[in-house]
C-alpha cells in the first residue's frame, strides 16, 4: 500500500511540475528575476559534499560541477537546475527529475526569501550528490557511491528541516530503490571469481548495509548471518596461517644459512642435523598447511610469500636429508671397519682354534704296526 501511495504522489507531482514549468516559461519574457542558465552556469562544484573524500571525487565521471555554497540569487539556482536537465541519474531515478522540475518551477515563483534560499540549496545539494553518487557507481566504483549516496541521505534530511518535505520524500523512495540497487552490486561482487576471502567478508558487509540504508531488512538479515558465518571461518584460517608460519620462521630462524647446503648443515650442526631434520619435516608440512589455506581463500600476494617460505623450507628440507644420510653413512662406514676387522680376528682365530683341536686328536691316536706275516 505505501508504495502505490508512493507512485501515485509521483505521478501527481509530475503533472504538477509539467503545468508549472510551461506555465513559468511563458512568463519568464517578462519576469525581471529570470535569466538564462549561463547567467550563473560558472564554476560547479559541490563543496557542501566535504563529506565524500578526494579519491571520491576522482572515482566518478559526472559532468556536474556545480558550487552549491555559492548560489545565492533566485537566478544562480534556476540556471544550476536547468543544468542538471538531461543528467543520467534523473533520467534512472525519475523521482529525483520530478524534484528538479518543482525546484525550477519553485525559484520563479514569488519571492525568494531566505528560507527559500536554504531550501533550495538543499535540493540541489541532494540532486548534486546524487549524480556523484550514481557516476560512480556506473563506472563500478561502489565504495565511493555507497559513501556519496549516504552524503545524499544527509543531504535529504537537510532538505525536509528546512520544510521541503515533499521534496525529501521523493528523494528518499529514490534513495531506498538506489541503496537497494548497490547492495545487490555489492552481493554480487562478493561472489566474483578470484576474489579473496577478506573482500568478499567486507563486500557482503557494505551489501547488509546498502539493503539496510534501502529499507531491505530481510536480505540485509541474511547477508550479514552470511558475512558473520564467513568472518568466523576467515579468523579460523588466519589463525592457523599465522601459527603455521611461527612454527617455519622458528625453524628457519634456528637452522640459519648454513642449511643451506649439506655440507655446511654437517659442518655446523654435527650430530644436530637428525634433529634439525625432524623439525624440517615439520617446518615443511605447517609451511605447506599455510600454502594450501591461503590459496583456499584466493589471498593472492599472501600466497605467494608464503610459497616462498614453503620453498624455502622445502630446500633446507632436502639439504638436512641428505646431509642426515650422509652422516649415517659415515658413522656406518666408521664402525664397520673396525667391525670387520675385528670380526676378521675372530674369524681368523677360530680357524685356528679348529685345526689346533684336530690336530690334537690325531696326534693323540694309538698307531697299529703291522709286520709281514703277523696278526
Amino acid at each position: 500500500m505505501k508504495w502505490i501511495l508512493l507512485r501515485i504522489v509521483v505521478v501527481v507531482c509530475v503533472v504538477t511540475s509539467t503545468v508549472g514549468v510551461a506555465t513559468a516559461a511563458s512568463g519568464a519574457q517578462t519576469d525581471t528575476r529570470t535569466s538564462t542558465p549561463d547567467a550563473a552556469a560558472g564554476r560547479i562544484a559541490d563543496t557542501a559534499g566535504s563529506t565524500a573524500s578526494a579519491d571520491l571525487n576522482a572515482a566518478t565521471a559526472s559532468d556536474v560541477d556545480i558550487d552549491v555554497e555559492e548560489l545565492q540569487s533566485s537566478d544562480d539556482f534556476l540556471a544550476a537546475f536547468r543544468q542538471l536537465a538531461g543528467q543520467d541519474s534523473l533520467s534512472a531515478y525519475s523521482e529525483f527529475e520530478v524534484i528538479r522540475t518543482q525546484a525550477v518551477v519553485a525559484v520563479q515563483s514569488g519571492s525568494f526569501e531566505d528560507a527559500d534560499r536554504e531550501r533550495m540549496r538543499g535540493v540541489l545539494r541532494t540532486l548534486v550528490r546524487f549524480d556523484v553518487a550514481y557516476a560512480a557507481a556506473q563506472n563500478d566504483s561502489l565504495a565511493a557511491s555507497f559513501e556519496s549516496a549516504t552524503a545524499t541521505r544527509e543531504a535529504v534530511s537537510g532538505v525536509e528541516s528546512a520544510g521541503g518535505r515533499v521534496y525529501s520524500s521523493l528523494a528518499s523512495v529514490a534513495l531506498d530503490r538506489f541503496f537497494r540497487s548497490l547492495g545487490e552490486r555489492f552481493e554480487q561482487r562478493s561472489r566474483g571469481d578470484g576474489i579473496s576471502t577478506p573482500e568478499q567478508i567486507a563486500a557482503l558487509k557494505q551489501a547488509g548495509e546498502a539493503y539496510r540504508l534501502g529499507g531491505s531488512s530481510d536480505r540485509f538479515a541474511e547477508v550479514s548471518v552470511e558475512a558473520e558465518q564467513l568472518e568466523s571461518a576467515w579468523q579460523r584460517d588466519q589463525q592457523a596461517i599465522n601459527e603455521s608460519m611461527t612454527t617455519t620462521q622458528r625453524f628457519l630462524d634456528r637452522c640459519g644459512a648454513a642449511c643451506a647446503d649439506p655440507v655446511s648443515a654437517i659442518s655446523t650442526h654435527t650430530v644436530g642435523v637428525f634433529g634439525l631434520y625432524t623439525d624440517a619435516r615439520e617446518a615443511s608440512a605447517a609451511s605447506g598447511d599455510a600454502v594450501r589455506i591461503a590459496e583456499a581463500n584466493n589471498l593472492g600476494d599472501r600466497t605467494a610469500e608464503l610459497q616462498s617460505a614453503a620453498d624455502s623450507t622445502s630446500g633446507t628440507l632436502l639439504s638436512l636429508a641428505i646431509g642426515s644420510a650422509i652422516l649415517l653413512f659415515a658413522y656406518a662406514l666408521a664402525l664397520a671397519i673396525p667391525t670387520m676387522l675385528v670380526a676378521s680376528r675372530i674369524s681368523a682365530w677360530a680357524r685356528d682354534r679348529r685345526a689346533a683341536s684336530v690336530g690334537s686328536v690325531l696326534s693323540a691316536m694309538p698307531q697299529e704296526v703291522y709286520t709281514d706275516g703277523g696278526e
